[in-house]
């Protein structure tokens, strides 16, 4: 960012680096590197590996390169991210190492990108996000959570368990309700929670039993969405052929308004 002050902010962990099991992102202005402890609470309710699981540690990687060049009396937030998916994140309890890199920085504006890699190199997901600084009305930090309500989730054995989320009855979608450990350092519901939320919810639209896969999402961040209220997901299926669906999912705050939307596309696994 441009600024004849910049100021270099600490990486604030949160209720959702704890619960996603994200370390710190260490690095410079430039790059960024941090790792993810895998487990079965990146799994749905079948044992099935959820791509979207990732969004946390990519949304993390990515945009502390932007935030912490961010001038004093702002912050950086995701206005999008798009991640491709190589394969599943494995859930055997290996650690997955995250490295970013800055694509461009404008006056308000930055672009980075990252891929993710399991613990013998391969890769699992890369992508890009693109930020913008917006005015602090309070001081960025670590939200006050429930310490029962943290380690409960900490026990999750899927990612539905860890969200606390539920699948709403008739239109196919996913909800949960009000989550401060899900929060961000300003006290909304973290990006990368946001987009793991709608990558389940979308992928769910195409049936599992049909084999898809998702191959990517692209999410768009329209407002906040605050901790301190119940969140809904609803899919649309755009498309769905033999080997390839595409989803739409749309994200609500409690007054009915659209915090995200996202684009989910899935290729049949063969």
């Amino acid at each position: 960012m441009t600024s004849d002050t910049p100021t270099a902010l600490r990486f604030f962990s949160t209720g959702a680096e704890k619960l996603f099991r994200v370390a710190d992102v260490t690095g410079n202005d430039s790059h960024g590197l941090t790792e993810m402890v895998t487990g079965p609470w990146l799994a749905d309710e079948f044992g099935r590996p959820c791509r979207g699981t990732l969004g946390v540690v990519m949304d993390d990687v990515m945009g502390h390169l932007v935030s912490g060049m961010t001038p004093e009396g702002f912050w950086a937030v995701s206005t999008e991210i798009h991640l491709d998916f190589v394969a599943d994140p494995p859930v055997d309890g290996s650690v997955l190492r995250a490295e970013s890199w800055m694509l461009g920085r404008g006056a308000r504006t930055g672009l980075a990108g990252a891929r993710i890699v399991d613990a013998q190199g391969r890769l699992i997901a890369c992508g890009s996000t693109r930020l913008q600084t917006v005015p602090l009305t309070d001081p960025p930090g670590a939200p006050a959570v429930s310490s029962e309500d943290l380690n409960s989730r900490l026990r999750a054995d899927s990612i539905i368990e860890l969200l606390g989320a539920e699948h709403t009855r008739g239109a196919g979608g996913l909800e949960f309700g009000p989550s401060p450990v899900l929060a961000n350092p300003m006290g909304n519901i973290h990006g990368g929670v946001l987009l793991c939320a709608s990558e389940i919810t979308g992928s769910a639209a195409l049936s599992a039993d049909a084999g898809f896969r998702a191959t990517s999402i692209h999410i768009s961040y329209l407002r906040p969405c605050p901790s301190d209220q119940p969140v809904t997901f609803a899919p649309k299926i755009v498309h769905r052929g033999r080997s390839l669906g595409i989803v739409e999912v749309t994200c609500r705050n409690t007054a009915g308004k659209t915090c995200t939307t996202a684009t989910v596309t899935c290729s049949a696994v063969h």
